[in-house]
């Protein structure tokens, strides 16, 4: 993860009003390049998440991208937990968010008894 120093200047994550900016300096952060990044679905509401917080550091936002969550808050969204990127760095599917999916273990299997 590239230190705050390699971006363009301190005042960097206190400035990501403009979505594109904030995009270039999310690839900065994460190692996704900014296709990537948009590809997750989620870019848009993580750039919201981030306006939302006055104090913003590189590790808050890098969090936000692999953890679908700004520390210590709750994900945004479903969507936002199952794009993280923690799940694409390791080739995973976030738990309960595939099939069988979230409460599956509450049926009995198909031809199963109870």
């Amino acid at each position: 993860m590239p230190a705050i120093d390699d971006l363009d200047g301190p005042d960097d994550l206190d400035h990501l009003d403009d979505f594109h900016r904030f995009l270039r300096i999310s690839a900065e952060l994460t190692g996704f390049d900014e296709a990537e990044l948009r590809a997750t679905g989620v870019a848009h509401e993580h750039h919201r998440t981030a306006l939302a917080h006055p104090v913003r550091d590189e590790h808050a936002l890098t969090h936000l991208w692999y953890a679908g969550a700004w520390p210590d808050e709750p994900p945004s969204s479903t969507r936002a937990y199952e794009q993280g990127l923690m799940w694409r760095t390791f080739h995973a599917t976030a738990p309960g968010t595939s099939a069988p999916g979230y409460g599956s273990w509450a049926d009995a299997p198909r031809g199963g008894a109870r």
